[in-house]
């Protein structure tokens, strides 16, 4: 899927998608580095954030996935 630089709709998805895989990236390696450590309670805490992350990086990808199809 090529991006189109003259899109905004296409640039503000880009930058959506960007920052929630960094969100998810984070949201997972904390989740790998106090498994060991934390709590079940803190650990189902720290698993929803994971699965947040993951579903915000899924509606934004199908978003410009809709947006490239539409053109």
């Amino acid at each position: 899927m090529a991006i189109d630089p003259s899109s905004s709709e296409e640039q503000v998805l880009v930058s959506q998608y960007h920052v929630a895989t960094e969100r998810y990236t984070a949201a997972v390696g904390e989740l790998s580095h106090q498994r060991a450590t934390t709590d079940q309670e803190a650990y189902q805490k720290l698993l929803v954030i994971v699965e947040d992350a993951r579903n915000e990086c899924e509606r934004v990808r199908n978003a410009l996935i809709r947006l490239h199809d539409s053109k």
